[in-house]
């Protein structure tokens, strides 16, 4: 298995518009954690500028690495001529681009990163955890995919309201509902209910889709941030880890770097474990992919683009 950062500096600020950088030191204390499952990782989004956005949605060579790109529910089709979104499938997680001008009004630079259960039971726990810790407040929302009459049960999600609803930044954790699972492939409800994420995502493979998953991201954040996504997370069971570069966080698969920083934040890094080997480099308008080896992140910023 292949490994590449898709490195995309063109990203602004990840935090809430109105954090304030503390006088407290950046790494914050340890936090005990009672033993429980690491979450794993749904997806991530990220909102490109125009030049990035077109590039990923149009470049071949990122395509036949990936797999082809979508435009989301029903159907998985390709993206239509002016689609604001595009979608890249892998086998266990996904990624969703957003164009600078999207239907949900996020802001270019934003990143959203979605923990990813494959039972429910696993989010409850979370859910009594997270409304006895956050400190603002945590809130459970069920979403219904209603594109479809009727309507139906997609997923639960579960937030911590300090991280989740802020302009630059949203982190939440889900898990699917066993009814789309059926929906999706037409089952019926005596079929063994299905809501791993490598079940909704198997069809994809089938499809030309499924080709990659995401392993890491490194994210430079402001050193309130910092605090409050490293205690969110180590109480959903993310094991903490100081390393020379920043606090390494390591879920089920997967891993998080979070660097407390005065400078803006930003995304850092997107790394990928790919079926077939990337190329060098390949160039994403204000954004590069970069090769490398099973152990060795390489990410070099493009600091010529503001």
């Amino acid at each position: 298995m292949m490994r590449f950062a898709l490195a995309l500096s063109v990203l602004g600020t990840l935090t809430t518009a109105d954090a304030k950088a503390p006088d407290a030191p950046q790494q914050p204390p340890a936090f005990a954690v009672a033993s429980r499952p690491a979450p794993a990782l749904n997806h991530v989004y990220v909102v490109l500028d125009a030049a990035t956005f077109a590039a990923v949605r149009d470049s071949l060579p990122l395509s036949r690495l990936l797999g082809r790109a979508d435009g989301g529910l029903p159907d998985y089709a390709p993206p239509q001529p002016g689609a604001d979104r595009v979608f890249f499938r892998g086998r266990e997680t996904y990624l969703e681009f957003f164009a600078p001008e999207n239907r949900f009004g996020e802001p270019v630079g934003k990143v959203g990163l979605a923990l990813g259960y494959d039972a429910s039971g696993d989010l409850d726990a979370l859910e009594r955890i997270w409304r006895r810790t956050c400190p603002i407040g945590a809130r459970r929302t069920p979403v219904r995919y209603r594109r479809v009459d009727p309507s139906v049960p997609w997923y639960d999600s579960i937030q911590c309201d300090e991280t989740a609803g802020g302009d630059h930044l949203a982190v939440w954790a889900m898990a699917y509902r066993p009814e789309f699972h059926r929906w999706q492939s037409g089952t019926g409800p005596t079929e063994a209910p299905q809501t791993s994420r490598a079940h909704i995502l198997a069809p994809r493979s089938a499809e030309g889709q499924g080709r990659f998953d995401i392993t890491r991201l490194a994210l430079q954040v402001t050193p309130p941030m910092f605090r409050l996504l490293i205690r969110q997370l180590e109480d959903a069971g993310l094991q903490r880890r100081e390393t020379a570069d920043g606090t390494l966080l390591t879920g089920d698969g997967w891993t998080l770097l979070l660097r407390a920083s005065e400078d803006p934040p930003r995304l850092l890094s997107l790394d990928l474990a790919t079926a077939d080997a990337p190329p060098d480099r390949l160039s994403l308008g204000s954004g590069l992919l970069i090769r490398m080896d099973r152990q060795t992140v390489a990410f070099r910023p493009r600091k010529d683009v503001g």
